[in-house]
């Protein structure tokens, strides 16, 4: 088994990240977790009318199992 002879990319200037000013990742920050936030609270909305759909529609007139 041969050795490894290649170095990091993390070596090479244009495979590192790119530095990020604290104002750009304050702006971006400020947004993403109240449209997270959002998509999550439609989602669990969702599930919730459906739950009550199939409980309203289906359990309840079926009555109680005896």
């Amino acid at each position: 088994m041969g050795t490894y002879v290649e170095t990091s990319a993390a070596d090479q200037p244009r495979d590192v990240a790119d530095s990020v000013k604290e104002d750009d990742l304050r702006r971006v920050l400020k947004d993403v977790p109240r449209g997270a936030f959002a998509l999550c609270a439609i989602a669990v909305a969702l599930v919730l009318i459906f739950w009550l759909a199939i409980y309203f529609g289906i359990f309840l007139p079926r009555g109680p199992v005896s």
